[in-house]
């Protein structure tokens, strides 16, 4: 890490339904400012790319969950991941955010100076198709939106249950559900009686 950090007006943390939609309205309302967008995975979407469990879907109406300046129009009030997914990526495409997008990049920490009246933000770029190595670099904004959500997108929420370790059946997690997963005939238990066992049982 070296050199002068770079200035952005305006740094938004994550690439997912809030990320993008914040972004949108700097574009739309204050299209001067500087904007960088930072997310930690590969890809854009958040939760609706990162979730793949059959039968993922919203669990609010897509009329009250859209943006206001790009209304849900298709019919269905209650959508599919997939087609949630597309709504994300079609409404940065066409506010030209794809270029904003900075993934494989994590914020380590963010420090505020009342006298420079700026935040320095360590941010940390995983490898990738540029780079074998890891390193760091300083970002400096006059504003931080974080926009990460609630998911450990790393490791999802698993309760301690007594005798887990003697269980000889599958366990898993539906964050990170198995593209080839066989469940035909099977003796199954859901754990949970929230959202995403209502979205996955039927």
């Amino acid at each position: 890490m070296s050199g002068k950090p770079e200035f952005v007006d305006v740094l938004v943390i994550g690439a997912g339904l809030a990320g993008i939609g914040s972004a949108c309205q700097f574009r739309r309302k204050m299209p001067q400012l500087k904007l960088a967008i930072l997310e930690t995975r590969q890809v854009s979407g958040g939760t609706w790319d990162l979730f793949r469990y059959p039968g993922i879907r919203s669990d609010s109406d897509m009329y009250t969950y859209s943006y206001g300046f790009k209304p849900w129009t298709a019919k269905s009030a209650i959508a599919d991941g997939d087609t949630i997914l597309k709504y994300i990526r079609e409404t940065a495409e066409e506010y030209g955010l794809n270029q904003l997008i900075r993934y494989n990049h994590k914020v380590v920490s963010a420090h505020w100076s009342s006298q420079d009246k700026l935040w320095t933000v360590t941010v940390s770029r995983s490898p990738s198709a540029r780079s074998d190595s890891e390193e760091q670099l300083t970002i400096q904004c006059r504003f931080i939106l974080s926009c990460t959500g609630y998911f450990d997108y790393e490791q999802g929420y698993t309760p301690e249950f007594a005798g887990i370790d003697n269980f000889q059946g599958e366990i898993v997690h539906p964050q990170f559900w198995p593209e080839k997963l066989d469940y035909k005939d099977k003796r199954v238990v859901i754990i949970g009686s929230g959202a995403t066992a209502i979205t996955l049982v039927p």
